[in-house]
């Protein structure tokens, strides 16, 4: 089967694109997919979800444009989310390996329109600073009442 990229793949700039590679393979457990010989840029998976990792000069030579300084952590404003199957096991693999999560494992009920999703999650750095969370969808129910009540109260009554 042939490698597709999906619509909307982040890159991410890494200042050391070994360490980046050793983390997110390693420790997260994300494939390569695509990789170029010694090229630093590679195209990443993680259950159906994709990112480039990149670490080519930052003197606008390649592309037509220069991302400007780098200063950590990187990606300010930003996490990416990753829907896995088991956030659990992999909650204990990034531990067991030493890693101090931003967030550790929580469970949380997430408004999805229709209904509520309660998610089990937790947020991870990796060495630039890039914020990563990953979630798993443990269970859906109707919306409540309730619920209303708490979201109108925390984010104000509906948009017209």
């Amino acid at each position: 089967m042939a490698f597709e990229i999906h619509a909307l793949v982040p890159e991410l700039w890494c200042s050391n694109f070994d360490a980046s590679m050793d983390f997110y393979t390693g420790v997260l457990g994300f494939d390569v997919v695509q990789q170029r010989g010694r090229d630093p840029h590679a195209y990443l998976s993680c259950h159906g979800a994709q990112i480039m990792l990149a670490h080519w000069p930052l003197d606008g030579t390649w592309v037509p444009w220069h991302p400007g300084d780098m200063a950590r952590p990187f990606g300010r404003g930003i996490n990416l989310q990753f829907m896995v199957p088991d956030v659990t096991a992999l909650y204990g693999d990034v531990r067991a390996r030493d890693v101090q999560p931003l967030v550790d494992i929580y469970e949380g009920d997430i408004w999805k329109t229709d209904c509520m999703d309660t998610r089990r999650q937790f947020l991870v750095s990796d060495p630039d600073g890039y914020v990563l969370r990953f979630a798993q969808s443990l269970r859906q129910r109707p919306i409540a009442d309730a619920d209303v009540q708490k979201l109108t109260a925390q984010y104000g009554s509906e948009r017209t």
